[in-house]
């Protein structure tokens, strides 16, 4: 009696155990997947910023996309001066020490393309703007400079 009692007593302790480290695991995984899922949550209350990505584009991608795009804002961030010897056609002058205040001017529903002589001011002005909320931005690495020894046409005044 006792060995078929004890051996079921034996059969119920690791059924038992076996139970108890199944629903740990259960919980475990719950407790795991809503600390996950609310650190998701945190991240896409963040990700506007995230969202937008400043492209690093040639010349010719400029101008490609000047081209192809006719709806497109094309920023130069030089100063009045720089502007006034040559500039690409249709740019609008924001000079980059003067963007935060005049940040309305820029439309927000429109693609970018922010360059200046080389592209070192431009790629500090859309880290700017994408802290502004811009969507999409370009910087026209090598700037105008590029621009002109690409051959692509300019303006001056």
């Amino acid at each position: 009696m006792q060995g078929a009692d004890g051996m079921n007593l034996k059969w119920d302790l690791r059924h038992t155990k076996i139970v108890i480290v199944f629903v740990s695991t259960i919980l475990c995984l719950n407790t795991l997947t809503s600390i996950l899922a609310s650190n998701k949550l945190c991240t896409e209350e963040g990700s506007a910023k995230a969202e937008t990505e400043v492209k690093n584009i040639s010349a010719k991608q400029a101008k490609e996309l000047i081209d192809k795009e006719k709806d497109v804002f094309i920023l130069d961030v030089r100063t009045k001066e720089e502007y006034n010897e040559a500039h690409i056609k249709g740019a609008s002058l924001i000079p980059i020490r003067e963007l935060e205040q005049n940040i309305n001017r820029i439309p927000k529903d429109k693609k970018v393309i922010v360059h200046c002589a080389t592209g070192k001011r431009s790629a500090r002005a859309c880290g700017m703007l994408k802290d502004k909320g811009l969507k999409e931005l370009y910087n026209v690495e090598g700037g105008i400079t590029q621009w002109k020894s690409e051959g692509y046409p300019i303006e001056k005044p």
